[in-house]
């Protein structure tokens, strides 16, 4: 610490401290030590004092109760020191053992304090107190300032906030230790001061390298004899303002933050009540701060719903630990939400936990969109029949109670007769009605425990429980061929539909879904070579038709060795722009004998048997083949899709062959795209990411067919890395009904495309009406034959080196 010649210390600090008077006797009672306190105080010196009787020095109010010093130990104790000059101080008496210190066994201290409003004003033992010692060691910067502002006394803090020497301080005026900006408020400050005994103030000390420190200031007025000075101290507040800052900030952030935000208290017995909620919760909720603050956020819970829910968060915030959970809250205006609801506890200094901050994000709309999508996923769109997924999750479960209760049940396949027909006769949405007239008396025909499905097309499944009498089951399922064969109205036009139905027994035809579907659609089958319209039970003599299969399963395989397959494309066009900018490849078999074989017919065959393999690997190459004849012919910025089955997904070396395939044929992997089904990546959706993310770092695109048919979460289509999604055709309706519920589902899924950057593609546009509906709604691309059906490659080719457009 440095100071200027101008007054004693005692002049410049006037401190009254407290007398404490301490001695150190022995078991005895003998004064063996003291300090100098006790001296002043009393007036003996050390040779009167030693070896003195403590009863001696101190004559206590309780001397006949107490006769050994040991009972006085942390006893209160009062009585009179006998000062040298014969008069008499009352004190009180403090006794403590000594048995720590090693030189001193059995000792005892003894701390003698005068009693309150007896103490003089001042002592002559402030002379003692090592005052420079106590100022240099502060934790804070001390200092002196005369009327001119200059430094008369300071302590090494100061010095180290200034980065100076102490040489230096005194030729500087105070104020130039501050920013420029705050020099006029310090100058006024310190005046403050010398005129009206105090002030305080927060500032910037600014060293002479740049460091800044933020200090607060307490000042106030003395002198120095006749000197008048200031003298302080500055608490460095740094930290303190910046952990201000910080909660400013995490403030402002939780004002503004799109959640609902909620602080609960627990210290001091609290019951976790509010103290604060932000804007958003009150939007969320509908409770105001004022409203909620001082109450239980349980006040808001839905009664017997979310019971393990409530009890985990319950149990989390007893222990005190962090907890998430999903459950329902009740809105202000009583309306029900869905609360997605993460509270973290948060602990003092101490490490005790005093508060919890909750966070609540209302998914109210994403639970109704997800379950809106799990019920796209389970029922089919136009019907609301169950789908495939549905169909054999049900199935299942009937079979397995089949078996395990020793009971029957039956699977029943209808597939109406000549539909394609009716759509040739009297158009798709007259057909579209036709199918959901014939859902209807389905649903009604059949038992609430008893499953009706739509596999697509016109194609429908019945699951039949418990059915033990056969011509009970016979007269049911007749029943429902009489009931499906009636005629049909459709807009003043009657249309008379008819069904094959092939039934089977589970578990006598099959104890597995794929054994008890197998026999009812080959016992279909053999409905329909028997002049169809009529019902056939699974029996023996069927295996015939499974010879049938197996025959076009061996004629299938040679058509891949002899060259009979054959490709045609199928244009995409630019919805915005009309240009062709790619195609899918379609396969068509090209039978020697039957002539064009559909490949809804033989596609199954080679899914069955393991030919989709070969047959895929074909496609693949002819595709690629094709792109480099584009390209040959200047034609580069052109995309062909591949439809690529669940088995060439789940190949190990796929990703290598195909790697080989572009290297081949000269093509950037860009330009090729491989279309998957929604119900091929659901099957087993984290091997089909896995799979898609090879192709993906390939470099080919990626896009999922048929969506909307048989996606299951939306969770999954976000991880899949696809680059455009492609609309079912049975999505488009007719496009001339703003109310008509494919319209809803298509404007959603496009919606749902571009919110996630994908491309959506609609396939199967047929009419004008579809097409205006696609572009009003900007969809970014179509195929169909309302443009064109699938060409050979010349014809693409010759389509593509005109130009040929869409109309706008």
């Amino acid at each position: 610490m440095q100071a200027r010649p101008a007054g004693s210390l005692e002049e410049v600090v006037n401190l009254s401290p407290l007398p404490l008077a301490v001695f150190v006797v022995d078991a005895a009672g003998r004064i063996t030590s003291w300090n100098r306190a006790c001296e002043k105080l009393a007036g003996y010196g050390a040779a009167d004092i030693r070896h003195c009787s403590l009863d001696q020095i101190i004559a206590f109010d309780d001397p006949a109760t107490v006769t050994w010093i040991g009972d006085r130990v942390n006893e209160d104790s009062t009585g009179e020191l006998i000062c040298a000059d014969g008069h008499r101080v009352p004190v009180r008496v403090t006794v403590a053992p000594q048995s720590l210190d090693p030189d001193q066994p059995g000792g005892y201290s003894v701390i003698v304090v005068p009693r309150a409003g007896l103490a003089p004003t001042r002592y002559a033992l402030i002379q003692d107190l090592p005052i420079a010692d106590i100022i240099e060691e502060l934790p804070c910067v001390f200092y002196v300032i005369d009327q001119s502002g200059h430094l008369l006394l300071w302590n090494h803090q100061l010095e180290d906030a200034l980065e100076m020497a102490s040489e230096e301080l005194p030729t500087f005026n105070v104020q130039n230790f501050f920013d420029e900006r705050d020099q006029a408020m310090i100058v006024e400050k310190i005046l403050n001061a010398f005129e009206r005994g105090r002030s305080y103030h927060e500032a910037d000390l600014v060293g002479k390298h740049g460091k800044r420190t933020t200090f607060l200031f307490h000042c106030s007025r003395a002198s120095l004899g006749s000197l008048p000075v200031v003298f302080g101290t500055g608490l460095d507040i740094t930290s303190r303002k910046e952990a201000e800052r910080g909660l400013r900030v995490r403030e402002r952030a939780m004002y503004a933050s799109v959640n609902a935000i909620v602080i609960t208290c627990c210290a001091d017995g609290a019951d976790n009540v509010i103290e604060y909620v932000n804007p958003a919760f009150e939007q969320i909720t509908g409770y105001t701060l004022a409203e909620v603050k001082g109450r239980n956020p349980r006040f808001m819970r839905v009664e017997d719903c979310d019971v393990g829910e409530q009890h985990r968060i319950h149990d989390a915030v007893a222990r005190r630990q962090s907890v998430r959970a999903v459950l329902r809250n009740r809105r202000k205006n009583g309306e029900i939400f869905w609360n997605d609801l993460r509270i973290d506890p948060v602990g003092s200094m101490e490490g005790e936990v005093t508060h919890f901050v909750g966070v609540i994000n209302d998914i109210t709309e994403a639970r109704h969109y997800e379950r809106r999508l799990q019920h796209l996923a389970h029922h089919d769109a136009l019907t609301g029949l169950a789908n495939r997924t549905l169909l054999l999750e049900r199935l299942k479960a009937a079979i397995d109670a089949a078996s395990s209760h020793r009971r029957q049940g039956a699977l029943a396949f209808l597939d109406l007769d000549n539909f394609k027909h009716i759509n040739d006769t009297f158009g798709h949405e007259a057909g579209d009605a036709v199918l959901r007239e014939i859902a209807a008396r389905l649903r009604d025909s059949m038992r609430e425990e008893d499953t009706v499905a739509r596999l697509g097309g016109d194609e429908f499944v019945l699951v039949i429980a418990e059915q033990t009498d056969v011509t009970q089951l016979a007269c049911l399922v007749e029943r429902v061929r009489q009931s499906v064969s009636a005629p049909v109205v459709v807009e003043g036009k009657e249309i008379l539909p008819g069904t094959s139905i092939g039934v089977s027994l589970f578990p006598q035809d099959g104890r597995t879904v794929d054994a008890v579907m197998r026999a009812a659609d080959a016992a279909m089958y053999h409905a329909k070579t028997l002049g169809r319209n009529n019902v056939q039970f699974y029996s023996e003599e069927l295996n015939q038709v499974v010879h049938q299969h197996l025959l076009l399963e061996a004629s299938l395989s040679r058509a891949i060795r002899n060259g009979e397959l054959v490709l045609g494309y199928q244009p995409k066009v630019d919805l915005r722009t009309g240009k062709v900018v790619g195609a899918e490849a379609l396969v068509r078999w090209q039978h020697p004998v039957d002539g064009i074989i559909a490949p809804d017919i033989f596609i199954p065959v080679a899914e069955q048997t393991g030919l989709i393999i070969p047959l895929g690997d074909w496609v693949l190459d002819e595709a690629c083949a094709t792109l480099h004849a584009l390209a040959a012919v200047g034609i580069e910025d052109f995309v062909i899709a591949v439809n690529l089955s669940a088995r060439q997904l789940r190949q190990r070396r796929f990703v290598n062959r195909l790697a080989d395939t572009l290297a081949r044929h000269g093509v950037p992997a860009h330009r090729l795209e491989l279309e998957v089904t929604e119900s091929q990546l659901m099957d087993h959706p984290e091997e089909a990411r896995d799979a898609l993310a090879q192709l993906k770092l390939l470099g080919v695109r990626l896009s999922i067919d048929d969506f909307g048919t048989g996606y299951s979460s939306l969770s999954h289509l976000q991880k899949f890395p696809v680059d455009c999604i492609k609309i079912d055709r049975s999505f488009l309706g007719g496009g001339t009904d703003p109310d008509d519920g494919h319209e809803v589902i298509t404007r959603a899924i496009i919606a749902l495309g571009h919110n996630l950057k994908l491309q959506v593609i609609a396939e199967g546009v047929e009419t004008i009406e579809q097409l205006t509906f696609l572009r009003d709604h900007d969809c970014d691309q179509m195929q169909g034959y309302y443009f064109s059906p699938a060409l050979a490659q010349d014809g693409l080719q010759e389509m593509l080196r005109r130009d040929a457009r869409l109309p706008m």
